[in-house]
Protein backbone atom coordinates (compact mmCIF):
# COMPACT_ATOMS: atom_id res chain seq x y z
CA UNK A 1 0.00 0.00 0.00
CA UNK A 2 2.83 2.46 0.53
CA UNK A 3 3.75 1.93 -2.63
CA UNK A 4 0.38 3.17 -3.83
CA UNK A 5 1.28 6.21 -1.44
CA UNK A 6 4.81 7.14 -3.13
CA UNK A 7 6.90 8.50 -5.83
CA UNK A 8 9.93 9.77 -6.31
CA UNK A 9 10.31 13.18 -8.00
CA UNK A 10 11.66 11.77 -11.34
CA UNK A 11 9.41 8.90 -11.54
CA UNK A 12 7.39 8.12 -14.63
CA UNK A 13 3.21 8.80 -14.03
CA UNK A 14 1.78 6.63 -11.05
CA UNK A 15 0.49 2.93 -12.84
CA UNK A 16 -3.33 2.79 -11.91
CA UNK A 17 -3.60 0.57 -8.71
CA UNK A 18 -5.12 -2.67 -8.29
CA UNK A 19 -7.41 -0.63 -5.64
CA UNK A 20 -8.00 3.05 -5.57
CA UNK A 21 -6.53 4.06 -2.00
CA UNK A 22 -9.57 6.44 -2.15
CA UNK A 23 -11.47 3.00 -1.68
CA UNK A 24 -9.42 1.78 1.46
CA UNK A 25 -10.26 5.38 2.98
CA UNK A 26 -14.15 4.78 2.34
CA UNK A 27 -13.74 1.01 3.57
CA UNK A 28 -11.81 2.14 7.14
CA UNK A 29 -14.47 4.80 7.38
CA UNK A 30 -17.37 2.40 6.89
CA UNK A 31 -15.94 0.22 9.51
CA UNK A 32 -15.59 2.89 12.00
CA UNK A 33 -18.81 4.16 11.40
CA UNK A 34 -19.86 1.11 12.21
CA UNK A 35 -18.14 1.32 15.65
CA UNK A 36 -19.60 4.68 16.13
CA UNK A 37 -22.72 4.85 15.49
CA UNK A 38 -23.19 1.23 17.34
CA UNK A 39 -21.99 2.45 20.83
CA UNK A 40 -22.49 6.14 20.72
CA UNK A 41 -26.33 6.82 19.23
CA UNK A 42 -28.35 3.46 19.07
CA UNK A 43 -25.98 2.23 21.83
CA UNK A 44 -25.75 4.62 24.39
CA UNK A 45 -30.33 5.13 24.26
CA UNK A 46 -30.19 1.07 25.28
CA UNK A 47 -28.22 2.69 28.66
CA UNK A 48 -31.77 4.72 28.96
CA UNK A 49 -33.87 2.08 30.96
CA UNK A 50 -30.95 0.71 32.93
CA UNK A 51 -29.55 4.38 33.54
CA UNK A 52 -33.37 5.68 34.97
CA UNK A 53 -33.78 2.46 37.41
CA UNK A 54 -30.30 2.86 38.82
CA UNK A 55 -30.37 6.28 39.12
CA UNK A 56 -33.76 7.66 39.57
CA UNK A 57 -33.72 10.24 36.99
CA UNK A 58 -36.37 11.46 34.96
CA UNK A 59 -36.48 11.29 31.07
CA UNK A 60 -36.56 14.81 30.62
CA UNK A 61 -33.20 14.84 32.56
CA UNK A 62 -31.73 12.06 30.78
CA UNK A 63 -33.03 13.52 27.65
CA UNK A 64 -31.12 16.94 28.33
CA UNK A 65 -27.83 15.13 28.21
CA UNK A 66 -27.81 13.83 24.83
CA UNK A 67 -29.19 16.94 23.62
CA UNK A 68 -25.76 18.55 25.78
CA UNK A 69 -23.89 16.32 23.64
CA UNK A 70 -25.88 17.38 20.19
CA UNK A 71 -25.05 21.35 21.46
CA UNK A 72 -21.53 20.99 22.20
CA UNK A 73 -21.36 18.85 18.63
CA UNK A 74 -22.93 21.72 17.03
CA UNK A 75 -21.28 24.38 18.60
CA UNK A 76 -17.96 22.80 17.74
CA UNK A 77 -18.99 22.35 13.90
CA UNK A 78 -17.05 25.47 12.45
CA UNK A 79 -13.61 24.93 14.98
CA UNK A 80 -13.80 21.30 13.25
CA UNK A 81 -14.20 22.20 9.83
CA UNK A 82 -12.05 24.58 9.72
CA UNK A 83 -9.26 22.61 11.40
CA UNK A 84 -10.02 19.73 9.16
CA UNK A 85 -9.61 21.77 6.35
CA UNK A 86 -6.19 23.28 7.38
CA UNK A 87 -4.69 20.43 9.18
CA UNK A 88 -6.29 17.44 7.65
CA UNK A 89 -9.07 14.78 8.44
CA UNK A 90 -6.38 12.07 10.02
CA UNK A 91 -4.79 14.46 13.28
CA UNK A 92 -8.30 15.52 14.17
CA UNK A 93 -10.04 11.64 13.73
CA UNK A 94 -7.41 10.53 15.89
CA UNK A 95 -8.50 13.41 18.62
CA UNK A 96 -12.08 12.77 18.05
CA UNK A 97 -11.47 9.35 19.20
CA UNK A 98 -9.79 9.91 21.83
CA UNK A 99 -11.91 12.34 23.34
CA UNK A 100 -14.90 10.02 22.82
CA UNK A 101 -13.19 7.17 24.53
CA UNK A 102 -12.52 9.34 27.88
CA UNK A 103 -16.08 10.57 27.68
CA UNK A 104 -17.40 6.94 27.24
CA UNK A 105 -15.38 6.36 30.34
CA UNK A 106 -16.81 9.05 32.01
CA UNK A 107 -20.25 7.89 31.54
CA UNK A 108 -19.67 4.66 32.93
CA UNK A 109 -18.65 6.13 36.67
CA UNK A 110 -21.01 9.15 37.10
CA UNK A 111 -22.77 8.98 40.16
CA UNK A 112 -24.81 12.28 39.83
CA UNK A 113 -26.80 14.53 36.69
CA UNK A 114 -23.19 16.84 36.73
CA UNK A 115 -21.23 13.51 35.90
CA UNK A 116 -23.70 12.26 33.52
CA UNK A 117 -23.37 16.07 31.77
CA UNK A 118 -19.48 16.09 31.84
CA UNK A 119 -19.16 13.15 30.26
CA UNK A 120 -22.07 13.63 27.61
CA UNK A 121 -19.59 17.19 26.56
CA UNK A 122 -16.64 15.20 26.56
CA UNK A 123 -18.21 12.54 24.18
CA UNK A 124 -19.80 15.63 21.82
CA UNK A 125 -16.27 17.36 21.90
CA UNK A 126 -15.10 14.16 20.25
CA UNK A 127 -17.34 14.03 17.68
CA UNK A 128 -17.45 17.72 17.06
CA UNK A 129 -13.67 17.74 16.66
CA UNK A 130 -13.37 15.45 13.70
CA UNK A 131 -14.38 11.71 14.57
CA UNK A 132 -17.65 11.92 12.93
CA UNK A 133 -16.54 14.56 10.01
CA UNK A 134 -13.08 13.52 8.66
CA UNK A 135 -14.46 10.49 6.91
CA UNK A 136 -16.56 12.68 4.47
CA UNK A 137 -14.35 15.32 4.75
CA UNK A 138 -11.83 13.15 3.00
CA UNK A 139 -13.84 11.48 0.64
CA UNK A 140 -15.66 14.01 -1.30
CA UNK A 141 -12.01 15.15 -2.17
CA UNK A 142 -11.29 11.33 -3.49
CA UNK A 143 -14.35 11.00 -5.64
CA UNK A 144 -16.19 13.42 -8.02
CA UNK A 145 -17.82 11.10 -10.50
CA UNK A 146 -18.64 8.35 -7.79
CA UNK A 147 -18.61 10.59 -5.11
CA UNK A 148 -22.11 9.27 -4.27
CA UNK A 149 -21.42 5.72 -3.59
CA UNK A 150 -18.69 6.53 -1.96
CA UNK A 151 -20.72 8.28 0.72
CA UNK A 152 -23.22 5.77 0.06
CA UNK A 153 -20.50 2.87 1.49
CA UNK A 154 -19.47 5.36 4.03
CA UNK A 155 -23.02 5.76 5.52
CA UNK A 156 -23.75 1.67 5.37
CA UNK A 157 -20.83 1.77 8.03
CA UNK A 158 -23.85 3.91 9.97
CA UNK A 159 -26.39 1.75 9.06
CA UNK A 160 -25.06 -1.20 10.16
CA UNK A 161 -24.23 0.13 13.53
CA UNK A 162 -27.74 -0.51 14.70
CA UNK A 163 -27.29 -4.06 14.95
CA UNK A 164 -24.39 -3.11 17.35
CA UNK A 165 -27.23 -2.81 20.22
CA UNK A 166 -27.27 -6.31 19.73
CA UNK A 167 -23.74 -6.38 21.17
CA UNK A 168 -24.39 -3.07 23.64
CA UNK A 169 -27.87 -5.14 24.97
CA UNK A 170 -25.71 -8.49 25.95
CA UNK A 171 -22.74 -6.65 27.79
CA UNK A 172 -25.96 -4.53 29.67
CA UNK A 173 -27.49 -8.45 30.28
CA UNK A 174 -23.83 -9.50 31.46
CA UNK A 175 -22.16 -7.13 32.97
CA UNK A 176 -24.84 -4.26 33.93
CA UNK A 177 -24.70 -0.56 32.43
CA UNK A 178 -21.13 0.44 33.77
CA UNK A 179 -19.80 -2.47 32.86
CA UNK A 180 -20.84 -2.63 29.33
CA UNK A 181 -19.75 1.46 29.09
CA UNK A 182 -15.97 0.08 29.91
CA UNK A 183 -16.65 -2.50 27.52
CA UNK A 184 -17.42 -0.95 25.16
CA UNK A 185 -15.01 2.37 25.58
CA UNK A 186 -12.34 0.35 24.96
CA UNK A 187 -13.67 -1.58 22.03
CA UNK A 188 -13.92 1.75 20.51
CA UNK A 189 -10.49 3.28 20.92
CA UNK A 190 -8.82 -0.16 20.26
CA UNK A 191 -11.16 -0.14 16.25
CA UNK A 192 -11.02 3.36 15.62
CA UNK A 193 -7.72 4.97 16.30
CA UNK A 194 -5.78 3.30 13.77
CA UNK A 195 -8.42 3.37 11.12
CA UNK A 196 -8.44 6.86 11.65
CA UNK A 197 -4.36 6.76 10.46
CA UNK A 198 -5.23 5.23 7.20
CA UNK A 199 -7.08 8.76 6.37
CA UNK A 200 -5.09 11.03 3.50
CA UNK A 201 -6.88 14.43 3.19
CA UNK A 202 -6.20 14.76 -0.93
CA UNK A 203 -5.46 12.02 -3.70
CA UNK A 204 -3.39 14.84 -5.03
CA UNK A 205 -0.30 14.64 -3.19
CA UNK A 206 -0.20 11.07 -4.07
CA UNK A 207 -0.30 11.44 -7.70
CA UNK A 208 -3.86 10.50 -7.82
CA UNK A 209 -7.21 12.46 -9.31
CA UNK A 210 -10.22 11.93 -8.08
CA UNK A 211 -12.05 8.25 -8.97
CA UNK A 212 -8.84 6.44 -9.32
CA UNK A 213 -7.79 8.58 -12.52
CA UNK A 214 -3.96 9.31 -12.10
CA UNK A 215 -2.07 12.86 -13.28
CA UNK A 216 0.94 13.31 -14.76
CA UNK A 217 3.86 14.90 -13.00
CA UNK A 218 4.69 18.14 -13.89
CA UNK A 219 8.33 18.99 -15.12
CA UNK A 220 9.37 19.65 -11.23
CA UNK A 221 7.95 16.27 -10.74
CA UNK A 222 4.93 17.89 -8.64
CA UNK A 223 1.54 16.23 -9.15
CA UNK A 224 -1.03 18.61 -10.51
CA UNK A 225 -3.97 19.02 -7.98
CA UNK A 226 -6.99 19.75 -10.78
CA UNK A 227 -9.17 17.49 -12.52
CA UNK A 228 -10.92 19.17 -15.69
CA UNK A 229 -14.23 17.65 -14.37
CA UNK A 230 -14.33 18.92 -11.29
CA UNK A 231 -15.20 22.23 -10.58
CA UNK A 232 -14.12 25.25 -8.42
CA UNK A 233 -15.48 25.50 -5.19
CA UNK A 234 -17.32 28.45 -2.83
CA UNK A 235 -15.32 30.12 -0.53
CA UNK A 236 -17.54 30.24 3.37
CA UNK A 237 -18.22 33.89 2.67
CA UNK A 238 -19.53 33.03 -1.11
CA UNK A 239 -21.20 30.50 -0.51
CA UNK A 240 -23.29 31.64 2.92
CA UNK A 241 -24.87 34.70 0.19
CA UNK A 242 -25.98 32.27 -1.81
CA UNK A 243 -29.87 31.15 -1.06
CA UNK A 244 -28.95 27.46 -1.91
CA UNK A 245 -26.86 27.88 1.74
CA UNK A 246 -30.10 28.40 3.67
CA UNK A 247 -32.07 26.65 2.31
CA UNK A 248 -29.54 23.40 2.98
CA UNK A 249 -29.26 24.88 6.17
CA UNK A 250 -33.24 24.98 6.57
CA UNK A 251 -32.95 21.11 5.79
CA UNK A 252 -30.11 20.22 8.15
CA UNK A 253 -31.81 22.11 10.48
CA UNK A 254 -35.02 19.99 10.49
CA UNK A 255 -33.34 17.05 9.92
CA UNK A 256 -31.06 17.58 13.05
CA UNK A 257 -34.32 18.06 15.53
CA UNK A 258 -36.10 14.88 14.23
CA UNK A 259 -33.16 12.21 13.83
CA UNK A 260 -32.10 13.14 17.34
CA UNK A 261 -35.38 12.34 18.28
CA UNK A 262 -34.79 8.87 16.58
CA UNK A 263 -31.25 7.81 17.72
CA UNK A 264 -32.38 8.53 21.76
CA UNK A 265 -35.98 7.25 21.93
CA UNK A 266 -36.19 4.87 19.10
CA UNK A 267 -35.92 1.84 21.36
CA UNK A 268 -37.69 3.88 24.64
CA UNK A 269 -40.58 4.62 22.11
CA UNK A 270 -40.49 0.38 20.90
CA UNK A 271 -40.25 -0.88 24.79
CA UNK A 272 -43.03 1.73 25.50
CA UNK A 273 -45.28 0.31 23.22
CA UNK A 274 -44.70 -3.01 24.56
CA UNK A 275 -41.90 -4.62 22.53
CA UNK A 276 -39.30 -6.68 25.12
CA UNK A 277 -35.94 -5.63 24.91
CA UNK A 278 -34.69 -7.94 22.78
CA UNK A 279 -37.56 -8.24 20.55
CA UNK A 280 -36.60 -4.50 20.27
CA UNK A 281 -33.29 -4.66 20.10
CA UNK A 282 -34.27 -7.35 16.99
CA UNK A 283 -36.46 -4.40 15.30
CA UNK A 284 -33.58 -1.95 15.42
CA UNK A 285 -30.97 -4.58 14.25
CA UNK A 286 -32.83 -5.18 11.41
CA UNK A 287 -33.63 -1.58 10.68
CA UNK A 288 -30.03 -1.36 10.50
CA UNK A 289 -29.26 -4.41 8.31
CA UNK A 290 -32.30 -2.72 5.41
CA UNK A 291 -30.46 0.72 6.11
CA UNK A 292 -27.18 -0.64 4.59
CA UNK A 293 -29.26 -2.00 1.56
CA UNK A 294 -30.93 1.59 1.15
CA UNK A 295 -27.76 3.29 1.28
CA UNK A 296 -25.92 1.89 -1.05
CA UNK A 297 -28.88 2.01 -3.65
CA UNK A 298 -28.98 5.58 -2.86
CA UNK A 299 -25.63 6.27 -3.74
CA UNK A 300 -25.36 4.51 -7.11
CA UNK A 301 -29.28 6.33 -7.84
CA UNK A 302 -27.74 9.38 -6.80
CA UNK A 303 -25.33 9.30 -8.89
CA UNK A 304 -26.92 8.32 -11.93
CA UNK A 305 -30.45 10.74 -11.48
CA UNK A 306 -29.04 14.03 -9.25
CA UNK A 307 -27.78 13.62 -5.46
CA UNK A 308 -30.19 16.24 -5.14
CA UNK A 309 -33.49 15.10 -6.00
CA UNK A 310 -32.96 11.38 -4.04
CA UNK A 311 -32.22 14.91 -1.02
CA UNK A 312 -35.97 15.74 -1.66
CA UNK A 313 -37.38 12.55 -1.88
CA UNK A 314 -35.96 11.37 1.52
CA UNK A 315 -37.72 14.52 3.51
CA UNK A 316 -41.31 12.72 2.31
CA UNK A 317 -40.30 9.35 3.24
CA UNK A 318 -39.27 10.70 6.54
CA UNK A 319 -42.88 12.39 7.16
CA UNK A 320 -44.58 9.68 6.48
CA UNK A 321 -42.26 7.51 8.77
CA UNK A 322 -42.86 9.77 11.71
CA UNK A 323 -46.67 8.84 11.94
CA UNK A 324 -45.91 5.21 10.86
CA UNK A 325 -44.09 4.77 14.08
CA UNK A 326 -46.41 6.81 16.08
CA UNK A 327 -48.28 3.74 15.89
CA UNK A 328 -46.28 1.45 16.01
CA UNK A 329 -47.13 -1.90 17.83
CA UNK A 330 -46.86 -5.49 18.19
CA UNK A 331 -50.02 -6.31 18.05
CA UNK A 332 -50.09 -4.62 15.31
CA UNK A 333 -46.76 -6.01 13.13
CA UNK A 334 -47.77 -4.54 9.96
CA UNK A 335 -46.41 -1.33 11.25
CA UNK A 336 -42.94 -2.44 11.67
CA UNK A 337 -42.05 -3.28 8.02
CA UNK A 338 -44.07 0.34 6.70
CA UNK A 339 -41.89 2.08 9.05
CA UNK A 340 -38.74 0.06 7.56
CA UNK A 341 -40.22 1.25 4.02
CA UNK A 342 -40.88 4.69 5.25
CA UNK A 343 -38.45 6.13 7.77
CA UNK A 344 -36.14 3.57 7.15
CA UNK A 345 -35.54 4.22 3.30
CA UNK A 346 -36.02 8.06 3.87
CA UNK A 347 -33.23 8.22 6.22
CA UNK A 348 -30.87 6.22 3.85
CA UNK A 349 -31.77 8.41 1.34
CA UNK A 350 -30.92 11.39 3.73
CA UNK A 351 -27.69 10.38 5.01
CA UNK A 352 -26.09 9.30 1.92
CA UNK A 353 -27.21 12.53 -0.12
CA UNK A 354 -27.27 15.04 2.60
CA UNK A 355 -23.28 14.94 2.56
CA UNK A 356 -23.08 14.93 -0.92
CA UNK A 357 -25.48 17.69 -1.55
CA UNK A 358 -23.23 20.50 0.43
CA UNK A 359 -20.21 19.70 -1.97
CA UNK A 360 -21.81 19.24 -4.98
CA UNK A 361 -23.91 22.72 -4.22
CA UNK A 362 -20.53 24.58 -2.84
CA UNK A 363 -17.37 21.78 -3.96
CA UNK A 364 -14.91 20.55 -2.13
CA UNK A 365 -12.26 23.37 -1.12
CA UNK A 366 -14.19 24.51 1.90
CA UNK A 367 -16.15 21.50 2.21
CA UNK A 368 -15.77 20.67 5.98
CA UNK A 369 -15.86 24.52 6.92
CA UNK A 370 -19.05 25.25 5.09
CA UNK A 371 -20.75 21.77 7.03
CA UNK A 372 -19.02 22.92 10.44
CA UNK A 373 -20.67 26.27 9.80
CA UNK A 374 -24.24 24.52 9.10
CA UNK A 375 -23.85 22.31 11.72
CA UNK A 376 -23.13 24.91 14.59
CA UNK A 377 -26.30 27.07 13.17
CA UNK A 378 -28.63 24.39 12.95
CA UNK A 379 -27.87 23.03 16.24
CA UNK A 380 -30.31 24.42 18.33
CA UNK A 381 -32.71 22.06 16.30
CA UNK A 382 -30.70 18.72 17.63
CA UNK A 383 -30.77 20.21 21.01
CA UNK A 384 -34.30 20.76 21.21
CA UNK A 385 -35.47 17.39 19.91
CA UNK A 386 -35.03 14.90 22.40
CA UNK A 387 -35.38 17.43 25.01
CA UNK A 388 -39.46 18.20 23.41
CA UNK A 389 -39.93 14.14 22.91
CA UNK A 390 -38.75 13.50 26.74
CA UNK A 391 -41.08 16.31 27.84
CA UNK A 392 -43.83 14.93 25.93
CA UNK A 393 -43.84 11.50 27.18
CA UNK A 394 -43.46 12.75 30.62
CA UNK A 395 -46.97 14.91 30.39
CA UNK A 396 -48.41 12.36 27.75
CA UNK A 397 -47.43 8.97 28.82
CA UNK A 398 -46.43 8.03 25.10
CA UNK A 399 -44.36 9.41 21.79
CA UNK A 400 -47.36 9.51 20.07
CA UNK A 401 -48.70 12.92 19.65
CA UNK A 402 -44.96 14.29 19.82
CA UNK A 403 -44.26 11.74 16.71
CA UNK A 404 -47.30 12.92 14.74
CA UNK A 405 -45.83 16.79 15.13
CA UNK A 406 -42.72 15.20 13.92
CA UNK A 407 -43.95 14.11 10.62
CA UNK A 408 -45.07 17.28 8.72
CA UNK A 409 -42.23 19.01 10.28
CA UNK A 410 -39.26 17.06 8.86
CA UNK A 411 -41.38 17.18 5.41
CA UNK A 412 -40.81 21.15 4.97
CA UNK A 413 -37.67 19.64 3.55
CA UNK A 414 -38.52 18.66 0.34
CA UNK A 415 -40.03 21.98 -0.74
CA UNK A 416 -36.84 23.68 0.74
CA UNK A 417 -34.63 21.63 -1.23
CA UNK A 418 -37.18 22.24 -4.49
CA UNK A 419 -36.76 25.83 -4.08
CA UNK A 420 -32.68 25.59 -3.89
CA UNK A 421 -32.79 24.35 -7.46
CA UNK A 422 -30.23 22.24 -9.06
CA UNK A 423 -26.71 22.44 -8.13
CA UNK A 424 -24.57 24.61 -9.88
CA UNK A 425 -20.81 26.17 -9.52
CA UNK A 426 -20.03 28.92 -10.67
CA UNK A 427 -16.13 29.09 -11.07
CA UNK A 428 -14.49 31.52 -8.97
CA UNK A 429 -10.29 32.69 -9.20
CA UNK A 430 -8.60 31.47 -6.05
Amino acid sequence: MNNDLSRSKNSAPVPKPRIFYGWVIVGAGAFSNFVNLGIFQVGLSAFIKDVQASQGWSLSAISLGFSLKQFEQGLLGPLSGYLIDRIGPRIMACIGVLFMTLGLLIFARMESLTSFYLAATVIAIGQGMGAQHAYPAAAVHWFYRKRGRALSILSMGNAWGYTGVLGITLLLILFGWRGAATFSAFIFCGVSLPLALVIRHKPGPYGYLPDGDTVDSDQNGTPSDTHPEVPDSFSVKEAMRSVSFWLVLLCNALYSFTTTVNHVHQIPQLRSQGFSPQGAAYVVAVYGAIQAIARLSSGWIGDKIGRHRVYLVSFILLGAGWITFAYISPDKFWTVPLYFLTYGLGHASYVVSGQAVVADFFGTRRYATIRGVMSSISVLGGVMGPVFAGYMFDIQGDYRLAFLILGPIIAIGAPAILAAGKPTLAPTAR
